[in-house]
């Protein structure tokens, strides 16, 4: 199936996408294209499951813990942005790479959520993996996760050689130093910063490079050219700089029932909002969305379930916004 934007679909009815954020939203009529991308999600969940190694395989409390931790609530929002960008039928290898990028999340997060990092207690509305289980537990579940991630793309069947080989590459990038591991210990030492820049590059670390890697590994396996591949990466930065403001919001503001997680995390940390006056975050806002919005366009996705999609994150982000500053 190919997936484009019904005009007749609501902004509103792609709100049906997030998983605990359905319950709280009044029911909503859903066109027939968005019952695909609900069978689409669903899909996504049962390929992680594939993936998984059973819980009942010996070392059996780690593959508890990495079931706890992978299963549980969760938008799928950077396997959606994969199968979304590639714009592709619902092949079995496009699934299985679609989620590499939420077995990576999910390390990090565990990684994110310990006493060492950022000692959190709740994740996606359930007690963090660490609590549940153990510390040790949780870190070697990461690790795992990184590891199974790789063996995906290796082991993925119908994708060329050189397909794998890049997907690999720029995962590898992602994941370390000049990405998520760079990210997270910069975000851990708080060094002062300079320029508003230095944070933003600091954002696209801890989440618009692994955006990124979702919609080009999306556009790679689909055969898109340079172009379409270089936009999609301009997108990324934007949206993820948008998906982290959000994020400096939540955790400022007391809207925990949103997060599932817990808030004020980043008290006494330099951020986007510490450093912005109401009107420039406003004004920030304003320019990823036109910057994101804009980049669909050049990579062919301006009236796709992808922009859609993007569209309906835009509505979320606005109204965290107004509420703060209201």
């Amino acid at each position: 199936m190919t997936f484009t934007r019904n005009p007749q679909a609501s902004v509103a009815e792609l709100a049906i996408i997030g998983s605990q954020a359905c319950k709280r939203q009044a029911p909503v009529t859903v066109s027939a294209p968005m019952m695909e991308v609900v069978h689409l999600k669903s899909m996504v969940n049962a390929t992680l499951l594939e993936l998984l190694p059973a819980k009942e395989i010996s070392p059996t409390h780690l593959h508890q813990a990495m079931h706890y931790a992978v299963l549980g609530p969760g938008k799928r929002l950077r396997p959606l942005l994969t199968l979304l960008a590639a714009n592709s039928a619902t092949d079995s290898h496009f699934l299985r790479m679609a989620c590499v990028s939420e077995l990576v999340h999910t390390a990090s997060l565990i990684l994110d959520d310990l006493p060492c990092m950022d000692d959190a207690t709740m994740r996606r509305d359930r007690p963090c993996t660490h609590i549940r289980f153990s510390e040790s537990t949780a870190i070697l579940a990461s690790i795992n996760f990184l590891n199974l991630a790789y063996g995906v793309i290796a082991n993925c069947p119908n994708v060329d050689a050189s397909t794998k080989v890049a997907i690999s590459a720029h995962l590898s990038h992602v994941i370390g130093s000049m990405g998520l591991v760079g990210g997270q210990i910069a975000d851990l030492q708080n060094e002062p910063v300079r320029a508003k820049s230095e944070i933003e590059q600091l954002y696209h670390q801890k989440t618009g490079c692994l955006i990124e890697f979702s919609v080009v590994t999306g556009a790679r396996l689909s055969g898109m050219d340079a172009e379409a591949i270089e936009a999609f990466t301009r997108f990324a930065r934007a949206f993820g700089l948008l998906f982290q403001l959000y994020d400096d919001i939540l955790d400022h503001s007391t809207f925990a029932q949103e997060t599932g997680k817990d808030t004020q995390q980043d008290a006494g940390k330099t951020t986007l909002l510490s450093l912005y006056t109401p009107e420039e975050a406003r004004g920030a806002l304003s320019d990823a969305q036109a910057m994101a919005i804009e980049q669909l366009r050049r990579a062919g996705h301006e009236e796709s379930l992808l922009a859609a999609l993007v569209e309906e994150q835009f509505a979320t982000f606005n109204g965290a916004a107004q509420r703060l500053w209201s």
